[in-house]
């Protein structure tokens, strides 16, 4: 990659451009007329801006569209190779790196699980899949790529004993930044963010056809993590710790401690209640429960984590005021929505909602592939975003 690319990455565009781009990516392909009337601006200048942006190969012309009066109207639609992004998804489990296009569709993507994440092997891993990646595209599509973003959970040394690491195997995580190690071996500015805060994000951007404007979101991964988002916006807090529900205390001190969320809703628990039982621990994530003995573990974990995650809920609406309490999970859609129905009939049957306006608990859009995807937007937003915050 050449060495200006991270100083040409970080050049403010136009408001009026950005204005437009984001016109078209909330409302689909629009006329050159139908951005004059939903910009404000002349048709003088957003005629102008347009061509700019075609030219540039941000926006591309589609088919003219014949009307009853008047000249044929063509609509216009973002370029998916005007602008590309490296996506990088740190699990506790496994690595997910993307290719992203401009109309945040992954492009390539590769995979990798592990037993757990081990810092000088995952490094290892992650640099040499974003140089495959890199090596695969064209030499348009490789100078198009704005940055690269990196979702990964907060702390991942402090979780070695719960995810079954050797003692000290975990340890390299407290001094790494693998941030600074993209940055450094292919002279692109690097994103980085929370793993379930990516995952919000993806809902924000890519789900949420509702179109609620606040929602508090959780994400059921190996373990348990959520997001904040405020006027459509992710929220991260001082400390990029907003939503971080793992901690959240959902019993009274016993014996000198309280138990925390993390502890009874992560799919960790899943897993290893499958393996016990002699199954293959991602079976929940790659196909609808037949099995007699899948289904029976499946439940066993329900009925502990649907109860927990319901307490988080009326817990979020209450400090929040959310539009939507928005849940999702690495389990396929059929048993996702077996959680979330689990975790409606906890919240209602055990709750008093008085007080609140309304507690809407609902599935999230995405899946499995949320935390990736999530990563992969937000180099696109650092540079093409209206609004910066």
């Amino acid at each position: 990659m050449p060495k200006d690319k991270h100083i040409q990455s970080q050049i403010k565009r136009p408001h009026n451009e950005l204005l437009l781009l984001e016109l078209i990516r909330a409302n689909g392909s629009m006329s050159k007329a139908d951005l004059t009337r939903a910009s404000g601006l002349s048709a003088q200048s957003a005629t102008v801006i347009v061509n700019r942006l075609v030219s540039e190969g941000l926006l591309r012309a589609e088919a003219s569209i014949k009307g009853k009066i008047g000249q044929p109207s063509t609509p216009y639609s973002l370029d998916p190779d005007g602008v590309l992004s490296i996506g990088i998804k740190v699990g506790r489990r496994s690595l997910e790196v993307i290719v992203m296009g401009f109309d945040y569709q992954i492009i390539e993507q590769r995979l990798e699980y592990y037993d757990f994440p081990h810092f000088p092997t995952i490094r290892e891993s992650v640099l040499r899949e974003v140089a495959n990646l890199l090596a695969a595209l064209t030499d348009g599509q490789r100078s198009r790529v704005v940055g690269i973003g990196i979702a990964l959970p907060d702390e991942l040394e402090a979780w070695e004993a719960t995810v079954g690491a050797p003692e000290g195997a975990m340890s390299h995580w407290a001094t790494a930044n693998l941030a600074t190690d993209l940055e450094n071996a292919f002279a692109l500015p690097v994103t980085a963010l929370n793993d379930a805060s990516a995952a919000c994000l993806a809902e924000i951007a890519t789900g949420n056809s509702l179109g609620h404007d606040c929602f508090v979101y959780i994400y059921v991964g190996t373990f348990i993590g959520g997001g904040i988002a405020v006027n459509g916006k992710l929220y991260t807090g001082q400390n990029n710790l907003a939503g971080a529900i793992a901690s959240m205390p959902i019993s009274v001190v016993a014996e000198g401690k309280a138990q925390q969320l993390l502890e009874g809703a992560s799919l960790h628990y899943l897993e290893e209640s499958a393996e016990a039982g002699g199954l293959a621990s991602d079976v929940f994530y790659t196909e609808n429960l037949h099995d007699d003995t899948a289904r029976a573990v499946f439940r066993s974990w329900l009925d502990v984590a649907a109860p927990q995650i319901a307490f988080a809920a009326v817990i979020a609406q209450a400090l929040f005021d959310a539009d939507a309490i928005i849940v999702d999970s690495s389990l396929t859609r059929h048993l996702n929505a077996e959680l979330i129905k689990a975790v409606n009939d906890a919240a209602f049957a055990h709750y008093d909602h008085r007080g609140l306006k309304g507690t809407t608990i609902i599935s999230g859009e995405i899946g499995i592939s949320a935390r990736a995807i999530g990563s992969g937007i937000a180099p696109i937003l650092a540079e093409y975003a209206l609004d910066k915050t």
